[in-house]
């Protein structure tokens, strides 16, 4: 058992190394935190979170598009380099990554620098939660596109959750559920997001 544990553990690393060793092209821009790579391979920008764009019969949400277009300005039919974390994929077989263009730019941070992103901690993926939290909280004081409406109070407070780093509305049924040792509670979504928590996406608050 012991050795096929190993194996497994070996070949999850390879796995690693190989997708961050190698450039890709970005064949195409599927919204503010995903792209197509030109092997076919879908993948999700570790850390952050863009507005969604219009899909499925569902509006967008505000700076979804203009998300989007950044995205595209930045990356698309650029070579990439995709760095993982500990896990590689999701349930839906997205790679899960760090991108990086040649000259060193970390796409994932210039988007939340440019206000089109919040961070969006995932545990185990932090290893660049420092510095997409500090770049956060810089937008957030200039008030840069999506920290325009953001920061519109909803609630006279919210419920926050340190194991998962999410904030809630006071009703919402998985803020109730949040166990007294990890509910943390803020009087602002700027307290929230300051400290990188992410909105709830059941109860949006």
């Amino acid at each position: 058992m012991l050795k096929h544990l190993r194996l497994a553990i070996f070949l999850v690393l390879i796995l690693c190394f190989a997708c961050d060793a190698q450039w890709h092209y970005v064949r195409w821009v599927t919204d503010g935190d995903s792209i197509v790579l030109d092997n076919g391979q879908r993948v999700r920008y570790l850390g952050i979170n863009a507005p969604e764009i219009a899909h499925d019969q569902r509006p967008g949400e505000p700076f979804g598009e203009e998300a989007l277009h950044y995205n595209i300005y930045l990356v698309k039919h650029k070579q990439v380099r995709i760095e993982t974390d500990i896990e590689p994929y999701d349930r839906y077989g997205r790679l899960l990554g760090y991108v990086f263009l040649k000259d060193g730019t970390f796409i994932n941070l210039e988007m939340v620098k440019a206000g089109y992103a919040h961070v969006l901690f995932l545990k185990p993926h932090l290893r660049y939660a420092k510095k997409l939290l500090a770049a956060q909280q810089e937008a957030m004081q200039a008030k840069k596109n999506i920290w325009q409406i953001l920061l519109k109070e909803s609630c006279d407070y919210y419920i926050g959750n340190r194991r998962s780093h999410k904030f809630h509305r006071p009703y919402c049924k998985y803020g109730k559920r949040i166990s007294p040792a990890y509910r943390i509670i803020f009087n602002r979504k700027w307290d929230a997001f300051y400290q990188g928590y992410s909105p709830c996406r059941k109860c949006r608050p």
